[in-house]
Protein backbone atom coordinates (compact mmCIF):
# COMPACT_ATOMS: atom_id res chain seq x y z
CA UNK A 1 0.00 0.00 0.00
CA UNK A 2 1.42 3.39 -1.00
CA UNK A 3 2.58 5.74 1.75
CA UNK A 4 0.08 8.37 0.60
CA UNK A 5 -2.83 5.94 1.13
CA UNK A 6 -1.52 4.91 4.53
CA UNK A 7 -1.12 8.55 5.56
CA UNK A 8 -4.75 9.20 4.69
CA UNK A 9 -5.65 7.34 7.89
CA UNK A 10 -2.65 7.78 10.21
CA UNK A 11 -1.58 11.37 9.59
CA UNK A 12 -4.37 12.61 11.88
CA UNK A 13 -3.61 10.20 14.74
CA UNK A 14 -3.14 12.33 17.92
CA UNK A 15 0.53 12.77 18.83
CA UNK A 16 1.02 12.13 22.59
CA UNK A 17 4.17 14.29 22.82
CA UNK A 18 4.33 17.95 23.72
CA UNK A 19 5.22 20.16 20.78
CA UNK A 20 8.81 20.90 21.84
CA UNK A 21 9.73 17.19 22.01
CA UNK A 22 8.46 16.29 18.55
CA UNK A 23 11.85 15.94 16.89
CA UNK A 24 10.67 12.99 14.77
CA UNK A 25 7.38 12.72 12.92
CA UNK A 26 4.85 10.36 14.51
CA UNK A 27 4.03 8.83 11.13
CA UNK A 28 7.73 8.07 10.55
CA UNK A 29 7.96 6.27 13.90
CA UNK A 30 4.81 4.23 13.25
CA UNK A 31 5.94 3.42 9.72
CA UNK A 32 9.36 2.25 11.00
CA UNK A 33 7.61 -0.19 13.35
CA UNK A 34 5.29 -1.36 10.56
CA UNK A 35 8.17 -1.85 8.12
CA UNK A 36 10.22 -3.58 10.80
CA UNK A 37 7.33 -5.90 11.60
CA UNK A 38 6.86 -6.80 7.93
CA UNK A 39 10.60 -7.37 7.47
CA UNK A 40 11.18 -9.77 10.39
CA UNK A 41 12.81 -7.33 12.82
CA UNK A 42 12.75 -8.75 16.35
CA UNK A 43 12.93 -5.63 18.50
CA UNK A 44 13.32 -1.87 18.65
CA UNK A 45 17.08 -2.00 17.96
CA UNK A 46 16.48 -4.22 14.93
CA UNK A 47 13.91 -1.77 13.60
CA UNK A 48 16.23 1.20 14.03
CA UNK A 49 19.17 -0.59 12.45
CA UNK A 50 17.13 -1.95 9.54
CA UNK A 51 16.19 1.59 8.46
CA UNK A 52 19.42 3.34 9.49
CA UNK A 53 21.74 0.81 7.81
CA UNK A 54 19.50 -0.03 4.86
CA UNK A 55 19.79 1.35 1.32
CA UNK A 56 18.68 4.86 0.36
CA UNK A 57 15.80 3.29 -1.55
CA UNK A 58 14.42 2.00 1.77
CA UNK A 59 14.80 5.33 3.56
CA UNK A 60 12.91 7.00 0.72
CA UNK A 61 9.76 5.52 2.30
CA UNK A 62 10.15 7.97 5.21
CA UNK A 63 10.57 11.70 5.68
CA UNK A 64 13.12 11.56 8.58
CA UNK A 65 13.77 15.32 8.97
CA UNK A 66 16.22 14.62 11.82
CA UNK A 67 17.48 11.19 10.83
CA UNK A 68 16.30 7.80 12.05
CA UNK A 69 14.85 7.94 15.60
CA UNK A 70 16.65 5.87 18.23
CA UNK A 71 15.32 2.51 19.39
CA UNK A 72 14.42 4.06 22.75
CA UNK A 73 12.45 6.85 21.07
CA UNK A 74 10.53 4.32 18.96
CA UNK A 75 9.69 2.30 22.07
CA UNK A 76 8.61 5.31 24.16
CA UNK A 77 6.46 6.90 21.48
CA UNK A 78 4.65 3.70 20.53
CA UNK A 79 3.92 3.11 24.21
CA UNK A 80 2.57 6.64 24.60
CA UNK A 81 0.14 6.60 21.66
CA UNK A 82 -3.46 6.37 22.86
CA UNK A 83 -4.56 2.79 22.07
CA UNK A 84 -8.21 3.85 21.76
CA UNK A 85 -7.35 6.35 19.02
CA UNK A 86 -4.97 3.87 17.38
CA UNK A 87 -7.65 1.16 17.48
CA UNK A 88 -10.15 3.43 15.73
CA UNK A 89 -7.64 4.42 13.05
CA UNK A 90 -6.60 0.81 12.47
CA UNK A 91 -10.26 -0.22 12.13
CA UNK A 92 -10.98 2.56 9.62
CA UNK A 93 -7.95 1.54 7.55
CA UNK A 94 -8.82 -2.18 7.66
CA UNK A 95 -12.45 -1.51 6.75
CA UNK A 96 -11.33 0.41 3.66
CA UNK A 97 -9.04 -2.47 2.68
CA UNK A 98 -11.86 -4.98 3.20
CA UNK A 99 -14.29 -2.71 1.29
CA UNK A 100 -17.46 -4.45 2.55
CA UNK A 101 -18.56 -7.24 4.90
CA UNK A 102 -21.85 -7.79 3.04
CA UNK A 103 -22.51 -11.55 2.91
CA UNK A 104 -19.13 -12.34 4.47
CA UNK A 105 -18.28 -14.35 7.58
CA UNK A 106 -16.73 -12.29 10.37
CA UNK A 107 -15.36 -14.54 13.11
CA UNK A 108 -14.90 -12.94 16.53
CA UNK A 109 -12.53 -14.69 18.90
CA UNK A 110 -10.10 -13.84 21.69
CA UNK A 111 -6.36 -14.38 22.00
CA UNK A 112 -4.02 -13.77 24.93
CA UNK A 113 -0.67 -12.12 24.15
CA UNK A 114 1.17 -14.26 26.69
CA UNK A 115 4.45 -12.36 26.66
CA UNK A 116 2.70 -9.04 27.39
CA UNK A 117 2.29 -9.79 31.09
CA UNK A 118 1.74 -6.18 32.12
CA UNK A 119 4.51 -6.16 34.69
CA UNK A 120 5.13 -2.44 34.55
CA UNK A 121 1.44 -1.66 34.76
CA UNK A 122 0.64 -4.20 37.47
CA UNK A 123 -1.93 -5.86 35.20
CA UNK A 124 -2.43 -9.38 33.90
CA UNK A 125 -1.60 -10.64 30.44
CA UNK A 126 -3.05 -8.65 27.57
CA UNK A 127 -6.11 -10.34 26.04
CA UNK A 128 -7.42 -9.14 22.67
CA UNK A 129 -10.75 -9.88 21.01
CA UNK A 130 -10.24 -9.94 17.24
CA UNK A 131 -12.64 -9.68 14.29
CA UNK A 132 -11.45 -11.81 11.37
CA UNK A 133 -13.01 -11.56 7.89
CA UNK A 134 -12.73 -15.09 6.55
CA UNK A 135 -13.38 -14.21 2.88
CA UNK A 136 -10.57 -11.61 2.85
CA UNK A 137 -8.31 -13.49 5.30
CA UNK A 138 -7.70 -10.28 7.21
CA UNK A 139 -8.23 -8.65 10.60
CA UNK A 140 -10.99 -6.05 10.69
CA UNK A 141 -10.44 -4.82 14.25
CA UNK A 142 -9.38 -5.63 17.81
CA UNK A 143 -10.44 -4.71 21.33
CA UNK A 144 -8.37 -5.20 24.48
CA UNK A 145 -9.56 -6.72 27.74
CA UNK A 146 -7.68 -7.87 30.83
CA UNK A 147 -8.94 -11.39 31.31
CA UNK A 148 -10.89 -13.83 29.17
CA UNK A 149 -14.03 -13.51 31.29
CA UNK A 150 -14.31 -9.90 30.13
CA UNK A 151 -14.87 -10.97 26.51
CA UNK A 152 -18.60 -10.65 27.19
CA UNK A 153 -18.17 -6.88 27.62
CA UNK A 154 -15.40 -6.49 25.03
CA UNK A 155 -17.31 -8.17 22.17
CA UNK A 156 -20.18 -5.61 22.04
CA UNK A 157 -17.64 -2.77 22.23
CA UNK A 158 -15.74 -4.25 19.26
CA UNK A 159 -18.98 -4.80 17.32
CA UNK A 160 -19.90 -1.14 17.74
CA UNK A 161 -16.55 -0.13 16.19
CA UNK A 162 -17.22 -2.07 12.99
CA UNK A 163 -19.45 -1.71 9.96
CA UNK A 164 -21.02 -5.18 9.88
CA UNK A 165 -24.05 -4.53 7.71
CA UNK A 166 -24.99 -7.77 5.93
CA UNK A 167 -22.23 -9.80 7.61
CA UNK A 168 -22.66 -13.15 9.37
CA UNK A 169 -20.84 -12.87 12.69
CA UNK A 170 -19.75 -16.12 14.33
CA UNK A 171 -18.78 -16.30 18.00
CA UNK A 172 -18.03 -19.31 20.20
CA UNK A 173 -20.03 -20.20 23.29
CA UNK A 174 -18.37 -17.49 25.39
CA UNK A 175 -20.19 -14.84 23.37
CA UNK A 176 -23.54 -16.61 23.16
CA UNK A 177 -25.47 -13.86 24.91
CA UNK A 178 -28.86 -12.31 24.11
CA UNK A 179 -27.42 -8.81 24.52
CA UNK A 180 -24.70 -9.54 21.94
CA UNK A 181 -27.28 -11.01 19.55
CA UNK A 182 -29.34 -7.84 19.97
CA UNK A 183 -26.33 -5.61 19.29
CA UNK A 184 -25.51 -7.52 16.11
CA UNK A 185 -29.06 -7.33 14.78
CA UNK A 186 -29.16 -3.60 15.55
CA UNK A 187 -25.95 -3.24 13.53
CA UNK A 188 -27.52 -5.06 10.58
CA UNK A 189 -25.58 -8.31 10.99
CA UNK A 190 -26.67 -11.93 11.45
CA UNK A 191 -25.32 -14.01 14.33
CA UNK A 192 -24.11 -17.61 14.49
CA UNK A 193 -23.40 -18.69 18.09
CA UNK A 194 -21.90 -21.89 19.43
CA UNK A 195 -23.73 -23.46 22.36
CA UNK A 196 -22.12 -24.96 25.45
CA UNK A 197 -22.45 -24.96 29.22
CA UNK A 198 -22.82 -21.20 29.55
CA UNK A 199 -26.37 -21.62 28.19
CA UNK A 200 -27.10 -25.10 29.66
CA UNK A 201 -30.89 -25.13 29.29
CA UNK A 202 -30.83 -23.84 25.72
CA UNK A 203 -27.93 -26.16 24.82
CA UNK A 204 -29.72 -29.24 26.14
CA UNK A 205 -33.03 -28.25 24.56
CA UNK A 206 -31.46 -27.79 21.13
CA UNK A 207 -29.54 -31.08 21.34
CA UNK A 208 -32.64 -33.01 22.38
CA UNK A 209 -34.67 -31.51 19.53
CA UNK A 210 -32.46 -33.34 17.03
CA UNK A 211 -33.90 -36.78 17.85
CA UNK A 212 -33.75 -39.71 15.43
CA UNK A 213 -37.12 -38.93 13.83
CA UNK A 214 -36.18 -35.28 13.29
CA UNK A 215 -32.80 -36.19 11.82
CA UNK A 216 -34.44 -38.62 9.38
CA UNK A 217 -36.96 -35.96 8.32
CA UNK A 218 -34.27 -33.32 7.80
CA UNK A 219 -32.15 -35.72 5.74
CA UNK A 220 -34.84 -35.81 3.06
CA UNK A 221 -33.92 -32.31 1.84
CA UNK A 222 -30.63 -30.78 0.71
CA UNK A 223 -31.69 -27.49 2.29
CA UNK A 224 -31.74 -29.03 5.77
CA UNK A 225 -29.01 -31.72 5.51
CA UNK A 226 -25.47 -31.85 4.20
CA UNK A 227 -22.65 -34.40 4.51
CA UNK A 228 -19.08 -34.62 3.31
CA UNK A 229 -16.08 -36.92 3.76
CA UNK A 230 -12.43 -36.01 4.09
CA UNK A 231 -9.32 -38.20 4.05
CA UNK A 232 -5.72 -37.30 4.74
CA UNK A 233 -2.80 -37.43 7.17
CA UNK A 234 -3.76 -40.92 8.32
CA UNK A 235 -7.32 -40.07 9.30
CA UNK A 236 -10.80 -40.35 7.84
CA UNK A 237 -13.43 -37.76 8.72
CA UNK A 238 -17.13 -37.76 8.00
CA UNK A 239 -19.06 -34.61 8.79
CA UNK A 240 -22.80 -34.04 8.77
CA UNK A 241 -24.96 -31.01 9.46
CA UNK A 242 -28.70 -30.72 10.08
CA UNK A 243 -30.64 -27.44 10.18
CA UNK A 244 -34.07 -26.73 11.67
CA UNK A 245 -35.90 -23.53 10.79
CA UNK A 246 -38.95 -24.01 13.01
CA UNK A 247 -37.91 -22.50 16.36
CA UNK A 248 -41.35 -21.48 17.63
CA UNK A 249 -41.48 -24.37 20.11
CA UNK A 250 -38.17 -23.40 21.77
CA UNK A 251 -38.50 -22.11 25.33
CA UNK A 252 -38.03 -18.35 25.42
CA UNK A 253 -37.15 -18.26 21.72
CA UNK A 254 -38.56 -14.75 21.57
CA UNK A 255 -35.72 -13.57 23.83
CA UNK A 256 -33.19 -14.26 21.06
CA UNK A 257 -33.62 -11.51 18.44
CA UNK A 258 -34.79 -12.89 15.07
CA UNK A 259 -33.75 -16.44 15.94
CA UNK A 260 -34.36 -18.47 12.77
CA UNK A 261 -32.15 -21.58 12.72
CA UNK A 262 -30.95 -24.39 14.97
CA UNK A 263 -27.86 -26.21 13.70
CA UNK A 264 -26.36 -29.56 14.67
CA UNK A 265 -22.91 -30.53 13.37
CA UNK A 266 -21.55 -34.06 13.83
CA UNK A 267 -17.91 -34.94 13.20
CA UNK A 268 -16.86 -38.59 13.06
CA UNK A 269 -13.11 -39.19 12.96
CA UNK A 270 -11.27 -42.49 12.51
CA UNK A 271 -7.54 -42.57 13.28
CA UNK A 272 -5.65 -45.89 13.30
CA UNK A 273 -8.86 -47.85 13.57
CA UNK A 274 -10.21 -45.81 16.51
CA UNK A 275 -13.38 -43.84 15.83
CA UNK A 276 -14.55 -40.83 17.85
CA UNK A 277 -17.71 -38.79 17.40
CA UNK A 278 -18.51 -35.23 18.47
CA UNK A 279 -21.69 -33.19 18.17
CA UNK A 280 -21.87 -29.40 18.42
CA UNK A 281 -24.97 -27.19 18.46
CA UNK A 282 -25.45 -23.65 17.17
CA UNK A 283 -28.18 -21.02 16.93
CA UNK A 284 -28.46 -18.37 14.23
CA UNK A 285 -30.61 -15.54 12.91
CA UNK A 286 -29.65 -16.58 9.37
CA UNK A 287 -31.84 -18.77 7.16
CA UNK A 288 -29.54 -20.66 4.79
CA UNK A 289 -29.10 -24.15 3.30
CA UNK A 290 -27.29 -26.74 5.39
CA UNK A 291 -24.18 -26.66 3.17
CA UNK A 292 -23.89 -22.90 3.67
CA UNK A 293 -24.31 -23.25 7.43
CA UNK A 294 -21.64 -25.92 7.51
CA UNK A 295 -19.24 -23.69 5.58
CA UNK A 296 -19.82 -20.88 8.08
CA UNK A 297 -19.24 -23.17 11.06
CA UNK A 298 -15.98 -24.45 9.58
CA UNK A 299 -14.96 -20.97 8.48
CA UNK A 300 -15.13 -19.70 12.06
CA UNK A 301 -12.14 -21.82 13.03
CA UNK A 302 -9.94 -20.22 10.36
CA UNK A 303 -9.37 -17.50 12.95
CA UNK A 304 -7.28 -20.05 14.86
CA UNK A 305 -5.00 -21.31 12.09
CA UNK A 306 -4.93 -18.27 9.79
CA UNK A 307 -4.68 -15.56 12.43
CA UNK A 308 -3.72 -16.76 15.91
CA UNK A 309 -1.31 -19.42 14.67
CA UNK A 310 0.33 -17.03 12.18
CA UNK A 311 0.70 -14.30 14.83
CA UNK A 312 2.43 -16.73 17.19
CA UNK A 313 4.53 -18.82 14.80
CA UNK A 314 5.32 -16.38 11.98
CA UNK A 315 5.34 -13.07 13.91
CA UNK A 316 6.38 -14.47 17.32
CA UNK A 317 3.64 -12.57 19.17
CA UNK A 318 3.68 -14.78 22.27
CA UNK A 319 7.44 -14.21 22.59
CA UNK A 320 6.98 -10.44 22.70
CA UNK A 321 7.69 -9.30 26.28
CA UNK A 322 6.55 -5.68 26.14
CA UNK A 323 5.24 -4.99 29.64
CA UNK A 324 3.68 -1.58 28.99
CA UNK A 325 0.04 -2.22 28.14
CA UNK A 326 -0.44 0.57 25.58
CA UNK A 327 2.70 -0.40 23.69
CA UNK A 328 1.71 -4.08 23.62
CA UNK A 329 -1.77 -3.29 22.31
CA UNK A 330 -0.52 -0.84 19.67
CA UNK A 331 2.20 -3.24 18.52
CA UNK A 332 -0.36 -6.04 18.21
CA UNK A 333 -2.46 -3.80 15.94
CA UNK A 334 0.62 -3.07 13.82
CA UNK A 335 1.32 -6.82 13.51
CA UNK A 336 -2.22 -7.29 12.21
CA UNK A 337 -1.77 -4.37 9.86
CA UNK A 338 1.39 -6.03 8.54
CA UNK A 339 -0.48 -9.34 8.17
CA UNK A 340 -3.31 -7.62 6.25
CA UNK A 341 -0.78 -5.97 3.91
CA UNK A 342 1.14 -9.21 3.35
CA UNK A 343 -2.05 -11.17 2.70
CA UNK A 344 -3.17 -8.66 0.07
CA UNK A 345 0.27 -8.21 -1.50
CA UNK A 346 0.88 -9.96 -4.84
CA UNK A 347 3.22 -12.94 -5.01
CA UNK A 348 5.64 -12.26 -7.84
CA UNK A 349 6.71 -15.34 -9.77
CA UNK A 350 4.93 -17.94 -7.67
CA UNK A 351 2.57 -18.38 -4.73
CA UNK A 352 4.33 -17.49 -1.50
CA UNK A 353 3.51 -17.93 2.17
CA UNK A 354 3.36 -15.00 4.59
CA UNK A 355 6.83 -15.97 5.87
CA UNK A 356 8.25 -15.98 2.33
CA UNK A 357 6.67 -12.60 1.56
CA UNK A 358 8.30 -11.16 4.70
CA UNK A 359 11.71 -12.32 3.52
CA UNK A 360 11.12 -10.92 0.04
CA UNK A 361 10.08 -7.55 1.50
CA UNK A 362 13.27 -7.43 3.61
CA UNK A 363 15.41 -8.16 0.54
CA UNK A 364 13.70 -5.92 -2.02
CA UNK A 365 12.69 -2.34 -1.29
CA UNK A 366 10.51 -2.24 -4.41
CA UNK A 367 8.44 -5.16 -3.11
CA UNK A 368 8.29 -3.61 0.36
CA UNK A 369 6.96 -0.39 -1.13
Amino acid sequence: MARATWLTYFDDLPDPRVQRTRKHKLTDILLIVLVGTICECRGWDDMHDFVAEGPDELRALFELPHGVPSADTIRRVLGAVDPVAFRATFTAWSSALCESTEGKLVAIDGKTVRGAFGGADGEGALHLVNAWVSDNAMVLGQYATDVKSNEVTAIPALIRLLDLRGAIVSIDAMGCQRSIARTLRERGAHYLFGLKGNQPTLHQEVLESFDDATLARLESSASTYHAEADKGHGRNEYRRVWVQHDVSWLSRSEQWPDLASLVLVESERTVRGVTSRERRAYISSLVAPAARMFGLVRGHWHVENKLHWVLDVTFGEDRSTISKRNGAENLSALRKMALNMLTNAPSPGKARSIAQKRKLASWRADYLR
